[in-house]
């Protein structure tokens, strides 16, 4: 059966072009490549396998690092697939923007292409912008490239040769072909691995789709910062591996990486002004109004919409890190996906919902996503039993939390700094379980500072008491213990009374405050 492109999809009573649903590009995007002899290889788990640099998967290419180091021998050549992200933590942090503004998210996935030592800069720029132009029918003369301009510190030249094939094998102008440095054009997918120069593709979405109008001296370009010109496409030509020293050092082969995300990909082609007005968040934020009683409306700079994007990017990566292994814990992964968790909670409350309702959404998304991803199908309980357990575990100190936080927030706005003290931040944190990154958000939304010196002076201590304690009373059972022995009738009594002097809680030290019921405590006795 021969394929339709997207330029011949049409509807047959109007003529008009059919709108492409998130699936048809998703898999739109597959069969492009399959065509130019790619196999087609499934997402890799959210969480690592056998990677300890790296707490998520937070690129297609995370899967394939063996292959780029030479540890491996790649089963196919060309690959593609369309990978599960999440970018939540060092180099690769988009969870403080989520919600601002229309593009960024926590979970995405990412549609990419790969070459294992087969072909290289040239048929990647050809046949990205024939799949853009032709295939998906976007407008030659909205899109920009840009390429590596070299940096000196690494000793790296510009990348002439991208320059010149972008001339050369498209038919974009030379001036619309840009030079960026490092930042913007050099991918590296932690601070030590494969990494190599990148040419990316933006699309100018025009002027009404500027976000900083208001921003004084602000001019719509290329990398400027608004949401104008948007990144749709990175083709990274990796070269190098970076190691623990910083330095560079080239690889044995060269190889194909690109990455465009399915999210952005969908608000061009189904004409919608932000990624959470597609059919992959619209479901989502349908629900989300449908319990608390509010629409979104797609507003910028309100209190109301933000929340809606934070929730329903927020539900997206919960479900899709918890179903590949992760739980809220107060260490590493847990932790990021338990603060994940209670910032969209405490978005919740923007839009007056005080009692859990993060675990309704579930469902939600496994209808959007399960045809792709079937684990979250077969997980979907499971999913929302931990989400419910943990919303209502929050939610019993959340409110006081904020009344807590409130007071701190008032008397910080007297000050001449406006800065809540790291001891507020502080108490806010180790009685209500407020992460610090949300007592900051809570206080930028004021124009408030939080004094994080403070803040980590005083846990330090904490640290230095909990391990104190941990070392005490570690010692007091040594020297307690009484050895084995088969003479079990010689010992005199199994109980003792004892004073309680405080508690062990994820790792910290407490004499004063409560538990939580049902709580898991280990207890310090004299």
């Amino acid at each position: 059966m021969k394929r339709i492109s997207a330029t011949e999809r049409r509807d047959t009573k109007s003529g008009s072009k059919e709108v492409l649903s998130a699936k048809q590009i998703r898999s739109g995007f597959i069969d492009f490549f399959r065509d130019k002899e790619h196999e087609f290889v499934p997402s890799s788990p959210i969480m690592p396998i056998g990677d300890d640099t790296l707490l998520f998967t937070n690129a297609g290419m995370n899967q394939f690092k063996d292959i780029f180091l030479g540890l491996s021998s790649p089963k196919y050549h060309r690959v593609a697939n369309s990978q599960k992200c999440l970018r939540v933590s060092g180099k690769h942090n988009d969870l403080e923007e989520v919600g601002k503004d229309t593009y960024h998210h926590t979970f995405f996935e990412m549609l990419g292409n790969w070459s294992f030592d087969d072909y290289f800069k040239a048929e990647a720029i050809q046949w990205a912008w024939e799949l853009l132009t032709k295939v998906w029918d976007i407008g030659p003369e909205s899109l920009w490239a840009t390429v590596f301009a070299g940096d000196k510190a690494d000793g790296l030249p510009e990348d002439e040769e991208a320059t010149t094939l972008w001339t050369k094998v498209t038919s974009i102008p030379a001036e619309r072909v840009l030079a960026f440095g490092k930042k913007d054009n050099f991918w590296e997918m932690g601070d030590i691995g494969p990494c190599g120069p990148c040419s990316e593709i933006h699309i100018d979405l025009g002027p009404d789709s500027c976000d900083m109008k208001q921003t004084k001296g602000h001019k719509c370009a290329v990398n400027s910062g608004c949401s104008r010109f948007i990144e749709l496409w990175n083709l990274v030509f990796i070269q190098y591996s970076r190691d623990e020293g910083g330095k560079l050092d080239p690889l044995g082969a060269k190889y194909v990486d690109t990455g465009a995300g399915l999210e952005r990909i969908a608000a061009v082609l189904q004409g919608r002004g932000s990624n959470y007005d597609t059919d992959l968040f619209m479901p989502i934020n349908d629900c989300v109004g449908e319990i608390s009683g509010h629409k979104y409306t797609s507003r910028l700079n309100n209190k109301i919409d933000n929340a809606f994007r934070v929730i329903s990017d927020h539900i997206r990566a919960l479900v899709f890190a918890i179903t590949d292994g992760a739980a809220p814990s107060n260490e590493g992964r847990g932790y990021v996906i338990r603060r994940i968790l209670r910032r969209a909670s405490r978005f919740g409350r923007e839009l007056g919902m005080h009692e859990p309702f993060m675990y309704k959404l579930v469902p939600v998304v496994v209808d959007c996503l399960g045809d792709a991803f079937c684990e979250i199908k077969e997980r979907a309980d499971y999913v929302s039993t931990v989400i419910e357990s943990e919303e209502a575990a929050f939610g019993r100190t959340l409110d006081r939390g904020i009344e807590i936080f409130e007071a701190a927030a008032e008397r910080a706005a007297g000050k001449s700094d406006k800065t809540i003290s790291g001891e507020d931040a502080f108490q806010i944190y180790d009685t209500y379980g407020f992460p610090l990154d949300l007592t900051q958000l809570m206080g930028k939304e004021r124009g408030l500072e939080v004094d994080t010196t403070k803040f980590d002076e005083l846990m330090e201590e904490q640290r230095e008491r909990a391990r104190a304690a941990q070392k005490s009373s570690a010692f007091m059972v040594a020297d307690t213990e009484l050895p084995l022995t088969e003479d079990l009738h010689k010992y005199d009594f199994d109980r003792c009374d004892s004073k309680i002097l405080g508690w062990i809680e994820t790792g910290s030290f407490k004499n004063k405050g409560s538990i939580e019921a049902k709580a898991e405590v280990g207890v310090v006795l004299d």
